[in-house]
């Protein structure tokens, strides 16, 4: 057997068996996505930034300001998270939207008015651009795209096996795709940018908004709570809190498995992108609930009400992103009484 076979085997006995595991605890995959980034640096910067975060939803309000004499057109750019294909297959994970290019339904305003951004998709594998070989094969760019199976069962035998030998595609076999159907998936990764061209007056400040939906990951606690506090920076505080929100739900289910919890990342360091600090930066994260506990190693994060807990700073430089983790009852069930 060639080398590149038996490494590939490998690997995808690899992929299966972290797929099993994975499905198993029945964890949901998070993916960061963050704020906007000038494709092309320029002298204007940040006058304030007024981040909203939610699971549900993140909203973010920019004022911007061109500190020069002369108007500028810049390009300016939403980079959503990348997807890979692998990751998409084997591993839980709940997308926003259906939308192959739009899946976490990116909107965006200029002085109050809706724009549509030009959007870019790209494929790489291994950081190697192979968008136009794809398109020429005629398979799509987006792991996402509807029709990437049909379009994978037009190939030639021939090119699906070198195409399997390059790692592009993965044969999961008739007995792993079940009723002795043999089916292929892509494993590349699909880089989505949306990018408009934006007007910025002399002297003159833009007023940006845009807002999406986060991808949210999280899992059943089976423990005390620990593991998860450990990782994000919670105390005994913090421990006290959810042994209090443990203590009244239902305790019908199994022990420790009453709560989950939800993970959410934001990517506040492409703020480093434009000139300068942010003047005035200000976060407000809504836990949705008074009985949620919220975790979050972003200091000077402070709790300003049952479900709000907000930041406030000057000339800030980010040098860490969000990383924030919400611990609620489980779907199933509800708290008995308020806190």
């Amino acid at each position: 057997m060639a080398r590149s076979q038996t490494v590939l085997r490998m690997q995808l006995l690899f992929t299966l068996l972290l797929a099993a595991s994975t499905r198993a605890n029945d964890t949901l995959v998070t993916l960061a996505a963050g704020g906007l980034i000038p494709i092309k640096s320029s002298s204007v910067v940040m006058e304030s930034e007024k981040l909203r975060v939610s699971l549900d939803r993140i909203t973010v309000d920019y004022v911007f300001r061109n500190t020069s004499d002369q108007a500028i057109d810049a390009a300016v750019a939403f980079p959503m998270p990348e997807l890979d294909g692998a990751t998409l297959e084997v591993s839980p994970i709940e997308l926003p939207s259906k939308d192959p290019l739009n899946f976490m339904s990116f909107k965006v305003t200029v002085d109050g008015k809706a724009i549509s951004p030009k959007v870019e998709i790209r494929a790489f594998k291994k950081d190697n651009d192979i968008t136009e070989r794809l398109r020429t094969l005629g398979l799509p760019v987006s792991v996402l795209d509807p029709q990437m199976t049909a379009a994978i069962a037009k190939l030639p035998k021939a090119r699906l096996r070198e195409l399997e030998e390059e790692e592009l595609l993965v044969d999961e076999g008739t007995e792993t795709a079940g009723k002795g159907e043999k089916r292929m998936w892509p494993w590349w990764q699909t880089r989505i940018l949306f990018h408009w061209t934006q007007h910025f007056p002399a002297n003159g400040t833009v007023r940006v908004a845009h807002s999406y939906v986060p991808i949210v990951g999280g899992s059943y606690i089976d423990d005390d709570g620990s593991h998860i506090a450990q990782r994000y920076c919670g105390g005994e505080a913090s421990l006290e809190k959810i042994k209090a929100l443990k203590a009244k739900l239902p305790q019908k289910e199994t022990a420790g498995f009453t709560l989950w919890w939800r993970s959410l990342r934001y990517i506040l360091t492409t703020a480093n992108n434009w000139s300068g600090p942010i003047r005035h930066f200000h976060l407000e994260i809504d836990s949705g609930s008074p009985d949620d506990v919220l975790l979050t190693c972003m200091p000077a994060v402070k709790q300003t009400s049952r479900t709000q807990y907000e930041l406030d700073a000057s000339d800030f430089r980010p040098e860490r992103n969000l990383d924030l983790v919400i611990i609620q009852p489980r779907p199933e069930t509800t708290p008995t009484s308020a806190p």
